[in-house]
């Protein structure tokens, strides 16, 4: 296993490797969008945890298939992307984001609320 020395030179790598327009992606658009959904599906007991931008970024095919299977445990196809943003599909149709969050605030209880996104 890695130490967290070699997966933050590892990570540093390939972020030198992306231009400015896909780093402020990573930055604003998926890391935060993924942290931000895991927050959320916390908070309606979708998912037992919820992760800073740090540990998504640093840790992002896992933090992210937690994610994506939190959706899925409120029937929602979520595709999150490591250099865009996230897709959303409900029933095989894509849906927005907030149509996403809408539906969860329809048919689940909110059992947290740790931020207001």
């Amino acid at each position: 296993m890695a130490t967290r020395e070699e997966n933050i030179k590892k990570i540093n790598d390939e972020l030198e490797k992306l231009s400015d327009e896909e780093l402020d992606k990573v930055a604003g658009g998926t890391i935060c969008e993924t942290k931000d959904d895991s927050q959320y599906l916390y908070d309606y007991g979708l998912m037992d945890n919820h992760y800073g931008s740090i540990n998504v970024m640093f840790h992002w095919g896992s933090k992210s298939a937690e994610v994506d299977a939190g959706w899925a445990k409120a029937g929602i196809t979520c595709v999150t992307k490591p250099l865009g943003y996230s897709q959303y599909f409900l029933d095989g149709k894509e849906i927005t984001r907030n149509e996403a969050r809408d539906y969860l605030k329809a048919n689940f209880k909110r059992l947290h609320n740790i931020s207001d996104y």
